[in-house]
């Protein structure tokens, strides 16, 4: 596969796995934003604040100075604002490979965690996307059965995710 091609199918798994959480905070308001269905839960809020965290720290491990910073209380257009700004950077790390190796070497972060390569991480934070969102949807259900689901944006994950599978060399 050639870099292009490569960087294309990060770049595309990465936003169809992030694009239906965005769904979930539409017209959310504040107190179901943070609201728990017991103490020791997470919240919408606190699970996609999670997300911001962790792609984060990923990026620091990898040596890269993360674009923005968790704000704890935030309202669900900060989150949104957060998590766009999160995945530009990591949009923009992936266009700014201009080597194969780059996609693909393996890093050793300065804490002494080993990464298989950028690659693998953003496949990883793609995959996270998908895992929290099964959660933040049961949440919003819970609080509001008459909001529909975005089962289509998760549907597109799992399609994009299948074509770049079955890609003919």
């Amino acid at each position: 596969m050639s870099l292009e091609r490569n960087k294309r199918m990060l770049c595309e798994v990465h936003k169809a796995c992030r694009e239906p959480l965005f769904a979930v905070l539409q017209k959310l308001p504040h107190d179901q934003l943070y609201w728990k269905p017991a103490p020791e839960s997470r919240s919408i809020g606190e699970i996609l604040r999670h997300l911001i965290r962790v792609d984060m720290w990923f990026l620091a491990r990898l040596e890269y100075e993360p674009a923005v910073r968790d704000k704890k209380d935030a309202t669900a257009d900060e989150i949104v604002q957060m998590l766009h700004t999160t995945y530009e950077q990591i949009d923009g790390i992936l266009n700014a490979c201009s080597d194969e190796s780059e996609l693909l070497k393996k890093v050793e972060s300065n804490d002494g965690i080993r990464y298989n390569s950028l690659a693998t991480v953003v496949m990883h934070m793609s995959q996270h996307y998908t895992y929290h969102l099964a959660q933040v949807v049961y949440l919003r259900r819970a609080q509001d059965r008459n909001w529909e689901a975005p089962l289509r944006g998760w549907e597109n994950a799992t399609d994009c995710i299948a074509q770049h599978l079955w890609v003919s060399q």
